[in-house]
């Protein structure tokens, strides 16, 4: 599943369930966590710009089709920079938050435990 899917999904689901008082919110915690593991947001948290997906929609978009293709060109020492530290950023976050998920559930089992 693309993160576009995976938007409309959570979306559509989230409309389903809105407001329905028979789903605890232990419920709504489950409802499509199963579908997306921890490697494939670490997969969508990686950018990479595929020069192929460039076009224009426009009547005459071939001219700037190739506009776009030669700016990205000729920027991409500068966007391969602002990739690679976005991805970063987007990966060490990632990391960060599943590790606060954890250390939350550890917490919560504990509780439970007692």
């Amino acid at each position: 599943m693309d993160p576009d899917e995976a938007l409309e999904e959570a979306r559509r689901r989230r409309g389903e369930h809105e407001g329905d008082p028979a789903l605890a919110p232990s419920d709504l915690d489950r409802i499509g966590s199963e579908r997306i593991g921890f490697e494939q947001l670490c997969e969508w948290a990686a950018i990479d710009v595929d020069p192929a997906t460039l076009h224009s929609t426009r009547r005459f978009g071939a001219p700037v089709t190739r506009l776009k293709r030669m700016l990205l060109r000729l920027l991409r020492q500068y966007t391969a920079e602002l990739e690679a530290q976005q991805t970063r950023f987007n990966l060490a976050l990632l990391h960060d938050v599943e590790h606060r998920l954890r250390v939350l559930e550890r917490e919560r089992a504990r509780d439970r435990d007692s």
